[in-house]
């Protein structure tokens, strides 16, 4: 088979080594410039990501730590003023109630 200077086996391979020099480079060369393209575009998605949290999430951080502090004082607040006084109350009123309980245990006539 003859087509032009190709003419024997050993052109015919030369062709296909050629040939695939060819497209092995333009391959490496395509999946270089991808793999570059593919970075910067990972590279720029993560930094406006961050610029979004930073932005977005920060605030919301903030404003939660406030609401946190401002329920920790209001509960603070009504434990002093509302529910130890209760609580005060009635451990007296039990304990008075259970003097009571002993004393009349003392005070029965005995059978």
């Amino acid at each position: 088979m003859e087509i032009g200077w190709v003419n024997t086996p050993q052109d015919w391979r030369d062709v296909f080594i050629m040939t695939f020099m060819v497209a092995g480079t333009l391959l490496f060369i395509l999946g270089s410039i991808f793999t570059i393209i593919t970075g910067l575009l990972t590279i720029a998605a993560v930094s406006r990501l961050r610029r979004i949290l930073k932005d977005s999430l920060q605030p919301a951080v903030e404003n939660v730590r406030e609401t946190s502090a401002s329920v920790r004082t209001t509960v603070t607040f009504i434990s002093d003023h509302a529910v130890m006084p209760v609580v005060r109350a009635y451990g007296a009123y039990a304990g008075a109630r259970r003097f009571i309980v002993v004393f009349m245990r003392f005070a029965r006539p005995r059978r």
